[in-house]
């Protein structure tokens, strides 16, 4: 009767009961957007939101005012004015979707709709490229298993999930989705050209929003390249077709986002010549190769091809953009990089992390180390025709891992970029063994957010064995002042240049028409540097700086863990006088500013000191 009714049903037996993937999506799609959008709606989606996204809707709304396609200056910040290292591919749909709800619900309510709805609909998408890539990289009859367990994990990645709440619209949350379509793409390019052309363009369209991307999409290529060494004429087509979509795009996209007299520049943190270098003469080379494989069957002229193209183009770009080798962060002062860069929590290597809170360790790396280990032993066990999907995922996930190590916000799209991996990957190892329920059951078990608990439940024995001698500061944005709301008084004074801390920049120029100096940004070395030159002197010293600076009001925050930071390291510096309640004559208190008694507030006098 068992076997008569599966033959029926026209599926394994084991996939029989098993929930239909698209309702899952749906299911949770609402419950995360539920639980990840509440919390920001019910406060007011603008205090969800991050100093980055801060930011993103501060440029955003000087695009709708009509600063100019190709400026992306920031007027207000470090006056006159910060040339911002983003990119217009995600203010345009931002600008795109607050434009066409204002008529309905007015400029506030557009913005606000739209930090609800952006990583609302990218989250949607997500996960759908979750499910799709599971699919395309099973080799399994049980696939609606294979999908469903992806999915489940995908909801579950806890290091991924915060790029998804109300407000996050600064540019992770796209990223990682466009990474998941760009790799279920690449693993179809054995199939159709149009999956190879899509896929060079989502390579170029990633590249062109941000370069946090660039190790993982460098794998993917690489993998591509290998396959085509690999199999020859078979695949010279489709590779030939991805190398010219990805020059193409990579071409194109220059010429929509960046102004001509740029392209010479060595930008190295943003899309711009070194990067459209790489990612266009990649294309070329790609293409060259697949010539000599169409022409010359010989795996070693393929190779031969390879190593001189590859050779010619690094030799270009050393030679025309040798600065961009150096590490991201080597131009900032050392002084702004103790006080800020050594605390952001997403430029946080392994070792930082294991210092000083080991107990996370598995929550952000746990999932993602395992489920390579799983993937490269899938890799002997998988049929030929699927043993490259399995491959080259998992030298995307290789990459993303080992960036993670070195900056603690790769392990986001690692954990993600897992999700499908991990149930394929036990599908391929045990088909008779790990089926349907038990599938689940093990995703459930291994899932990032499992392993966070099992950090979390360990941490006296972490804590016993490490010994950390101190912990990350974890900071409540209300308390230290960095949500909109929180900056919002500021507003009441007339505009002029404020002197804040480093991370309550981005709210202030949120919430109001004021000029700020500092912001956690790597290219405001000048105005970082300024506030804290400020927060540091003696009060001579800091009425010079401010004087020359024209400023205008002084701003702290009683609960902001950098106001502390600086007394401590000046004890007789403006901070730690300020914090004292000692208040040097060339500033004047603007006291019942703030009912909630956070923040103080200083007007500089200019008169001339006697």
């Amino acid at each position: 009767m068992g076997n008569h009714s599966a033959a029926v049903t026209g599926m394994p037996a084991a996939t029989r009961g098993t929930a239909d993937p698209k309702i899952v999506i749906l299911i949770l799609w609402a419950t995360v957007t539920y639980v990840l959008g509440g919390p920001g709606i019910g406060s007011g989606a603008s205090d969800a939101m991050s100093t980055d996204d801060a930011m993103r809707l501060v440029e955003v709304r000087d695009l709708i005012a009509g600063q100019g396609w190709f400026d992306l200056t920031q007027y207000r910040l470090d006056p006159p004015g910060l040339p911002m290292h983003w990119s217009r591919v995600i203010d345009a749909p931002l600008a795109a979707m607050i434009l066409m709800l204002r008529p309905l619900v007015g400029m506030k309510g557009a913005e606000a709709a739209t930090l609800v709805l952006w990583p609302t609909l990218l989250f949607g998408a997500t996960l759908i490229a979750v499910a799709a890539t599971a699919r395309r990289i099973s080799d399994d009859a049980n696939r609606d298993a294979v999908q469903l367990a992806a999915i489940v994990l995908a909801a579950l990645s806890i290091p991924a999930l915060v790029h998804f709440r109300a407000g996050a619209i600064d540019h992770h949350n796209f990223q990682i989705m466009l990474l998941l379509a760009f790799l279920f793409l690449t693993l179809g390019i054995e199939r159709h050209s149009i999956n190879a052309a899509l896929a060079g363009v989502t390579a170029s369209l990633s590249l062109a929003v941000g370069l946090e991307m660039v190790p993982a999409i460098a794998a993917t290529c690489v993998a591509v390249l290998g396959l085509l060494l690999w199999r020859g004429s078979v695949v010279s087509r489709p590779t030939c077709v991805f190398g010219a979509a990805l020059t193409a795009s990579s071409l194109l996209l220059a010429a929509l986002l960046l102004p001509p007299h740029s392209l010479g520049a060595p930008v190295c943190d943003a899309f711009g010549g070194p990067f459209l270098l790489l990612s266009a003469g990649g294309g070329v080379s790609l293409m060259i190769v697949a010539g000599v494989a169409w022409w010359r069957p010989a795996t070693g002229a393929r190779v031969a091809a390879a190593a001189a193209t590859g050779l010619i183009l690094f030799a270009v770009f050393f030679k025309l953009f040798s600065g961009c080798l150096a590490p991201p962060f080597a131009g900032i002062d050392p002084l702004v990089t103790s006080i800020w860069v050594d605390h952001v929590a997403e430029s946080m290597s392994f070792q930082t992390l294991l210092l000083l809170e080991p107990q996370k360790l598995p929550g952000f790396y746990g999932f993602p180390l395992l489920t390579l280990v799983l993937t490269g032993a899938a890799v002997f066990r998988a049929r030929p025709a699927f043993r490259f999907r399995l491959i080259a995922a998992a030298v995307t996930l290789a990459a993303l891992t080992g960036i993670s190590f070195w900056l603690m916000r790769g392990a986001a799209a690692a954990n993600m970029l897992a999700a499908p991996l991990f149930p394929v990957s036990l599908a391929t190892l045990w088909p008779a063994r790990v089926q349907g329920r038990k599938l689940l059951f093990l995703a459930l078990l291994a899932s990032p957010a499992s392993f966070a608990a099992s950090g979390l439940a360990a941490r006296p024995v972490i804590d016993a064995i490490l010994k950390p001698q101190w912990t990350i500061a974890e900071r409540d944005a209300v308390s230290s002042c960095l949500t909109v709301s929180s900056v919002a008084p500021l507003a009441a004074l007339p505009p002029g240049r404020v002197m804040a801390p480093i991370d309550l920049g981005p709210a202030i120029l949120a919430a109001t028409g004021h000029s700020i100096f500092a912001a956690p940004y790597h290219r405001n070395n000048d105005g970082n540097l300024a506030m804290l030159h400020v927060m540091l002197a003696a009060p001579p010293q800091a009425r010079q700086i401010l004087a020359d600076r024209g400023v205008d009001y002084v701003v702290l925050c009683r609960g902001n863990m950098e106001q502390v930071e600086l007394s401590n390291l000046a004890p007789d510096g403006l901070a730690a006088r300020l914090h004292r309640g000692q208040t040097p004559d060339f500033l004047q208190p603007i006291d019942h500013l703030d009912p909630s008694g956070k923040l103080a507030v200083w007007r500089v006098s200019r008169e001339t000191p006697p």
